[in-house]
Formats: structure tokens, sequence, C-alpha cells
């Protein structure tokens, strides 16, 4: 039986606008999106920013090193931000799982950002607790954090369900004894998350 579910941010309850931010910025730029994609997010795992062990100023210094940008670190940050499209009909899924019972915490490999975005939307209140790589030093790379999360809210692996839309965290989750949900199209991926818990 389910009783809590994790929801991943970006790519879940948003859009993903990490690599769609970086997409644009690299148009804007002419630089090959590919390449530019993998230096961003080489940069943002090899400083530790991903995990809380640097700051943004940081990243944003860094990346710089490797690229000569026209744009302001404020502007292309803007660009990144705007991408991340919270989706309404992923929230009202959220608050129907609450209303049935069930409990909810978000599960995130997110920056510092991830706070901005709820300062911006206000969605934190939805749920019971918010696990963010940036705050707690260690990510979905990790399989340790699936069980290590299910012991913080006090269940077993198999009272999980588990929605993210990256196939190396789903299957790392499932291989600690989570339930899991691929979300890689909206629709499909809520109609299998009302199935599984019956809403």
């Amino acid at each position: 039986m389910i009783k809590v579910v994790f929801f991943d941010f970006g790519g879940v309850i948003a859009d993903e606008g990490w690599e769609k931010g970086l997409t644009e910025i690299a148009g804007i730029h002419g630089f090959d999106p590919g390449k530019f994609f993998e230096d961003a997010c080489d940069v943002l795992w090899s400083t530790g920013y991903m995990y809380g062990r640097a700051d943004e100023d940081t990243f944003w210094r860094l990346f710089a090193e490797r690229y000569e940008f026209k744009m302001t670190r404020d502007e292309m940050r803007r660009v990144i931000f705007d991408r991340f499209a919270i989706r309404p009909q992923v929230i009202e899924l959220i608050k129907r799982v609450n209303e049935a019972g069930l409990r909810t915490a978000i599960l995130s490999d997110q920056v510092n950002w991830l706070d901005e975005f709820n300062d911006m939307y206000g969605f934190f209140g939805l749920f019971e607790k918010v696990y963010n790589s940036y705050r707690l030093g260690i990510g979905k790379k990790h399989p340790e954090i699936f069980p290590m999360v299910c012991a913080e809210m006090g269940i077993e692996p198999a009272e999980a369900l588990f929605v993210d839309d990256n196939e190396g965290h789903i299957g790392r989750a499932k291989a600690c004894g989570l339930n899991t949900v691929l979300f890689k199209d909206a629709a499909d991926g809520i109609r299998e998350i009302e199935t599984i818990i019956s809403i």
C-alpha cells in the first residue's frame, strides 16, 4: 500500500527549465547547444554546487571562464528560470493525492533556486517534506538517498511511490524497492499515478 508519493521538481512539477534555458542561451550566443549543456553540467557537478559545496557565484564565475558571454548573469538566470514553468495539472494532482489521505514530498536534484521557485509560486505548502540535493549534500545519483528519505518519512521503500522524468533515477529507486513512475508525458504520467494510488 502506497503511503507517500515523492515528486521530482524539474520535469514533473515544472517543465525541465535547466536544459531548455541553456539551449536558448546557447542559441543566442551561437554556441553548440550540446557542448554548452555538457559544460554547464560539468561545472555544476565538478564544483559541488549541486550538493551545496559551492555557491552560485562560484558556478557562474567558473562557467564564464569557458565562454565569453554577451548576456549578464541575471539575464541568463532569468532565461533559465522562465523555462521552469509550473504545471497546473500536476499541482491539482498533488492536491488530490493529499485529499486522498496520502502524504507527499519533493525529492529533487536542485540548487538554491528551488527555494526561489517556491518564493515565486508557493508550492512547498503542498508537501510534508522538501528534500533538495543542495540542502542534503547528496542527490539521486546516490542510491542511498532513497532508503534514507523513506526512513525519514517513517515508511518502508515498498510503501513509497517515486515520480521522476529521469530514467537513471527511476532505475536506482526501483532497485531500492520503491514503486516508480517514469514521468515523460504529463497526461500519461498523471493517469499512471491515479491508477497506482486509486484516486
